[in-house]
């Protein structure tokens, strides 16, 4: 019983197809309580289909089960941020019962504070990804669903969100990610690779 209770996401036989092509190929994964999953592919490899048939996004046969009330926050490739927007309007958006005084270290951490009042348009691609990952940090839910998180960050920045994405993770949030930066797959206590629509674990 202790097995079924901490496992979060149970998929079972996913495929998936886009047009005549076959993008995923009866995948099977489990995601438990406190594991950090990274998904490492090349580009089109179908890293992100996977991920978005995970957060219900995507048609697919075969079977996905779900933890009761499990909270979900997915972060697309793409970036969600409302460009006519300021950096706090965005924030107050996307993130529930923002307070301002709430993650206000965190907040400095990330070089956020200095920028509050900027509009969205006007930040780089790296700062909007970092903006995106911070909403993504604060976020209290049971499993955080990545697709590249860290494209567009330096090192540094990369070094201070893989380090809370682990402090998360051992408070017992569970993470999936994409990524094709070596560096960022080491944080993962599970690492797999999708090719050809198949995926493999790695050891």
């Amino acid at each position: 019983w202790s097995q079924v209770m901490c496992m979060y996401v149970s998929i079972s036989n996913l495929s998936t197809n886009y047009k005549k092509n076959v993008i995923l190929k009866s995948i099977s994964l489990s995601i438990d309580e406190g594991q950090s999953i990274c998904i490492l592919g090349e580009n089109a490899a179908g890293k992100s289909t996977f991920l978005k048939c995970i957060c219900k996004l995507k048609k697919y046969s075969g079977e996905i089960k779900y933890k009761k009330d499990l909270k979900i926050f997915y972060l697309p490739q793409d970036n969600i941020l409302l460009d006519e927007l300021s950096v706090k309007d965005n924030l107050r958006l996307f993130i529930d019962k923002y307070d301002e005084k709430v993650d206000n270290d965190m907040r400095d951490e990330f070089g956020i504070s200095d920028i509050l009042n900027v509009k969205v348009k006007n930040c780089s691609g790296g700062t909007k990804r970092k903006i995106s990952l911070f909403i993504a940090l604060v976020q209290r839910c049971d499993l955080l669903v990545l697709d590249e998180p860290f494209v567009g960050l330096d090192a540094d920045n990369r070094g201070v969100f893989l380090k809370k994405l682990s402090e998360m993770v051992d408070n017992g949030s569970s993470i999936i990610y994409t990524t094709h930066l070596s560096d960022a797959a080491d944080m993962a206590k599970k690492k797999f690779n999708l090719k050809n629509g198949i995926l493999e674990e790695l050891s």
